[in-house]
């Protein structure tokens, strides 16, 4: 399979390839047979900042973890990497005072790394939230567990070069389902690990954010920040503003605003422009939040684990039944009626 540059594609920089691919063991002809069968030559991926097609990155990830024998890879390699690997944003990781403010820089500049995906920080009860997650359309979605485990393992393993060797997270949360392998992830992570939630995610103690390791130097942190800061403007033009909204949607959804003015704010705009830029692309806010409910509501359902009221929240309703009113306008059935005949689907298979 040769991997593509589509311009406007969900992709990824090839530097995170490069740290994927030197750490993965290279005796043996595993790894040669690898790339080659994903036509990685060495001038395919000899220039960090190119870009690669998102589902090629997805499919190579989950066929190493298949080639290697280990449903764990992902993790692993994301507690291998060093803040060098991360480009230059692993320095200003290696310069915040404190386990939050690293947080805000990665999610500030994440997407100089990857489109299509986001991560956000967002307070809840339980403490500072630190969300992942895909939104392009690249299906079937199991292809994103490799990198659903990576990600979230090395921004844990950055954290604890930065600042603690011994700093664990309170919860870590994914998206799929297990395959079997939680002790080993419990292992990895050193906390407990979910599957089939609401969102990728790792859940950190306030305490542990607040705490503050070192003084920042500013002037050095301004030049990274300005150096940060001009990689993304000039990947701003790949991106629409409905695709910049989807991606703010599907991290704030059920944590933080989803109004207008917010996301606006947000983007660096007028609510007024960014309704425009909407309506020029054939859509709208409220368009594009019903369509993220419905598709979120109709995998909560699919997966049979979360109560109604657990679905709502997730999607950011205030009360149940606002959502129930709102699913049957969408699909002509109740979420009970559409849970309850998932459910009687599961048990008729052979």
């Amino acid at each position: 399979m040769v991997l593509h540059d589509r311009r406007g594609a969900a992709s990824v920089r090839v530097f995170v390839l490069q740290a994927i691919i030197q750490n993965l063991p290279s005796t043996g002809t595993h790894l040669k047979a690898l790339l080659i069968r994903h036509g990685l030559s060495n001038a395919r991926i000899g220039d960090p900042n190119a870009r690669l097609d998102m589902r090629d990155y997805f499919e190579f990830f989950e066929d190493a973890a298949r080639t290697f024998e280990d449903q764990t890879l992902g993790a692993r390699l994301g507690f291998a990497l060093r803040p060098g690997d991360l480009w230059p944003i692993g320095l200003l990781l290696m310069q915040a005072s404190s386990i939050g403010s690293a947080l805000s820089y990665y999610a500030r500049y994440a997407t100089a790394f990857q489109t299509a995906t986001t991560f956000s920080v967002q307070i809840a009860p339980e403490g500072l939230m630190c969300s992942y997650r895909v939104y392009a359309d690249i299906r079937p979605t199991s292809l994103f567990r490799q990198d659903s485990e990576f990600t979230l393992a090395c921004i844990c393993g950055q954290l604890r070069t930065a600042f603690d060797n011994n700093w664990r997270p309170l919860e870590v949360r994914f998206e799929h389902a297990s395959s079997g392998n939680e002790s080993a992830l419990q292992r990895i992570f050193g906390a407990p690990v979910r599957f089939n939630q609401a969102r990728n995610c790792i859940v950190i103690d306030r305490r542990d954010a607040d705490r503050q390791y070192r003084v920042e130097d500013r002037e050095f942190i301004n030049i990274l920040n300005q150096h940060m800061a001009s990689i993304i403007a000039a990947s701003s033009t790949e991106v629409s503003a409905t695709e910049q909204v989807k991606a703010l949607v599907s991290v704030r959804l059920g944590l933080a605003s989803v109004e207008l003015p917010d996301l606006a704010t947000e983007m660096g705009m007028t609510p007024r422009t960014l309704q425009r830029r909407l309506s020029e692309e054939k859509t709208s806010l409220r368009a594009i939040l019903r369509d993220y409910r419905e598709q979120l509501a109709t995998a909560y359902l699919a997966q049979g684990n979360m109560s109604v009221e657990d679905i709502s929240a997730a999607l950011g309703y205030a009360e149940a039944t606002a959502f129930s009113r709102a699913f049957k306008t969408w699909t002509g059935s109740s979420p009970a009626h559409r849970a309850n005949s998932n459910d009687g689907n599961k048990h008729s298979q052979p």
